[in-house]
């Protein structure tokens, strides 16, 4: 019960609101003592003054027992709760009002005396010689012999023990239990108040968090959307957005994930599909080499296999660059590149390859100074891939071209073709990594992770390859690259 944020905020603030309101509660009736001193302490501020300058035995500077008790209980009867005092100039009590045998104190402190006389504000409270330890407000007054000089003071308490008493009966008076009783009641009130604040905010909180339990429930789907009420806050607001749009993110997240993965479960599919074939192959002809007689053992079988050989190597130089290219592994150093010259070397390198299959290869270009800013090992690989691709896909006495088109902003290489051409169909499956396109010329399939690559070596230079191609009349791969700056 008292794990929950509703149950905390109530026990927290509940507390601090007692806390408060008792501190509140003593202020009042501090503030409201001191305030009912202040306004009797000043009424009777000259009350000492007057009885010294009414009694014949003061105002001559006489202080004896025997001759004030009259005087005392004269002015007692005016006041009930007057205390009278009659103390030396070091604060020895001489004479008083009060019954034998009550006066606990035989000295009272002057401090407080000597501040009244000097016009101090108020309250003051002075000694209290009925019961030490307390003090009491009360008015004080000079006593002076008839010579002048200082005999004494008059010390007169402004209710003693009879408005003691009657406070303690007011205390325990109806209009006070009943002020007790509303104040209890307010009390009461304000903490079933704040409950229901504390309530009506944390609501929401424990909707979202049910919600968020049930969505992790359902694999992260279903999300549901609820309307907040007119009393639900902007953060509140903003704490159920800020959770859709992350919900979101991860159901999204999760998708992608689930597509990664399926498609590289069809990509290993796929590649043990085509390391089976020549795989296969490669044993098959090599058996058949072993088992054949000596005199009958052609060459060709172990050409055969070799082919296979080296498609198989070929597939796994592919795999593994393709996965260094996902995972960032491989730098991209760009620098100036004549392109020209390197569509030259590349065309030179797959001639034998052409030659073999009856294509014949080209460059065309305005001029041999065209300078491009390229990683030149890259770029090589984009070319390479890309010619290989458009031999393989060109029937004998075709042809297959490198064009180098300077443009106002940047460099257009496209490698044509006359073959076959790619279906329409097929353009935008052409460069993943799992794809094999139908209008391959080879006995021998192959995985298609050529043009995967081109795409991974295009998105650093940060470009990409545009492809036009119509059937029967062949196919077209263009890119652009930035000039070099040259200095």
């Amino acid at each position: 019960m008292f794990r929950s944020l509703s149950s905390q905020l109530a026990i927290i603030i509940g507390a601090l609101f007692l806390i408060a309101a008792f501190g509140l509660f003593q202020w009042y009736f501090h503030s409201s003592e001191q305030f009912a001193d202040e306004v009797e302490q000043s009424l009777h501020r000259d009350l000492a003054a007057h009885i010294v300058h009414d009694d014949i035995n003061l105002n001559q500077g006489i202080i004896k027992k025997e001759k004030l008790k009259s005087a005392f209980h004269t002015q007692m009867l005016l006041g009930p709760e007057w205390e009278f005092y009659a103390v030396d100039t070091l604060g020895n009590i001489l004479a008083y009002s009060a019954p034998e045998g009550v006066v606990k104190l035989s000295k009272i402190d002057l401090s407080p005396i000597k501040q009244y006389l000097n016009t101090a504000s108020f309250p003051l409270y002075g000694d209290d010689p009925r019961t030490p330890g307390t003090h009491k407000i009360f008015s004080a007054s000079e006593i002076h012999k008839a010579d002048g000089s200082l005999a004494g003071y008059l010390y007169v308490i402004i209710g003693g023990q009879k408005r003691d008493s009657a406070e303690a009966i007011l205390n325990s008076s109806k209009v006070l239990k009943d002020g007790a009783l509303i104040l209890g009641s307010a009390i009461i009130f304000g903490l079933i108040a704040l409950m229901l604040a504390v309530n009506v905010i944390t609501k929401p909180l424990k909707k979202l968090s049910e919600r968020s339990l049930e969505y992790v429930a359902n694999d992260f789907t279903n999300l549901k959307t609820e309307h907040q009420g007119l009393l639900a806050s902007k953060e509140i607001h903003d704490l159920e957005t800020s959770f859709v749009s992350a919900a979101q993110h991860i159901n999204d997240q999760l998708a992608k994930i689930k597509t990664t993965e399926q498609l590289r479960r069809e990509l290993l599919s796929h590649i043990s599909h085509d390391f089976r074939t020549p795989l296969t192959a490669l044993n098959g002809y090599l058996e058949t080499w072993l088992i054949s007689p000596e005199e009958k053992r052609s060459p060709e079988l172990i050409e055969i296999a070799l082919k296979n050989g080296n498609q198989i190597s070929q597939l796994v130089d592919q795999l593994f660059e393709l996965a260094r290219l996902e995972s960032g592994d491989i730098k991209f150093i760009p620098e100036a590149v004549n392109v020209v010259e390197l569509a030259y070397d590349v065309i030179q390198r797959l001639r034998y390859q052409a030659e073999q299959r009856g294509v014949s290869l080209s460059v065309e270009s305005p001029n041999s100074g065209i300078i491009a800013n390229a990683d030149i090992s890259k770029l090589e690989r984009i070319l390479v891939n890309l010619i290989d691709n458009a031999i393989r896909h060109t029937e004998e006495t075709g042809e297959v071209k490198v064009v180098i088109s300077p443009q106002p902003e940047s460099i257009e290489l496209s490698i044509k073709d006359n073959g076959k051409g790619i279906p329409d169909d097929e353009l935008n499956q052409i460069f993943d990594a799992k794809f094999q396109a139908t209008n391959t010329s080879s006995s021998i399939k192959n995985a298609g992770l050529g043009l995967s690559i081109v795409k991974h070596l295009l998105d650093m230079h940060m470009s990409r390859v545009e492809v036009k191609s119509e059937q029967g009349k062949g196919s077209q791969f263009s890119f652009l690259l930035p000039f070099a700056k040259l200095t």
